[in-house]
């Protein structure tokens, strides 16, 4: 049992770190993304010539940032929970509603895989692209919703078991 502990720990260090930079590289897009905005508002307003790809390029990096920052938010607890309910609880409750909340999590992050994937998956053998003027194929913005949503899982899960093994430590 202490060595499964140990690897738990090990797991979950990992995805910690994992899951930082992913939320680095996020930051990085974001900064991507507002040159590109930038360009878009110089191009379009002040040099009157814009252009065709910007505001297309912007959409697929908000799809990437979402999903990849979205087990880095879990992970620091940033995600949207109802605080005015959930400061209430103590103890064996809160360790419950947190493994019950994680638990949904989870359920709802795997159907994201199944159904990312297959979506991504699709676009990649059909070679779908856009229907704009650039046809950029839709698979790389695809990909980020099962590869986000399979850490976010995994971030879920490791949660989900932190709070049953607090809870199964209060009943000893």
């Amino acid at each position: 049992m202490a060595r499964l502990t140990a690897y738990g720990k090990v797991i979950w260090r990992f995805l910690e770190w994992f899951s930082t930079q992913l939320g680095l590289i996020t930051g990085v897009l974001v900064v991507i993304m507002m040159l590109a905005v930038l360009r878009e508002v110089v191009g379009r307003y002040i040099l009157n010539y814009p252009s065709d790809w910007s505001i297309e390029f912007t959409c697929y990096l908000v799809v990437g940032m979402g999903y990849l920052a979205g087990a880095y938010t879990e992970l620091v607890e940033r995600h949207i929970r109802i605080d005015f309910i959930h400061v209430h609880f103590k103890g064996k409750t809160k360790n419950m509603v947190d493994a019950f909340i994680a638990a949904v999590g989870f359920i709802w992050c795997a159907v994201l895989v199944w159904q990312g994937g297959i979506l991504a998956w699709d676009s990649l053998v059909t070679n779908a692209c856009s229907e704009t003027i650039m046809m950029w194929p839709l698979f790389p913005s695809q990909v980020m919703v099962p590869i986000g949503a399979s850490l976010l899982c995994l971030v879920l899960l490791g949660k989900m078991l932190k709070n049953i093994a607090a809870l199964r430590k209060e009943e000893e």
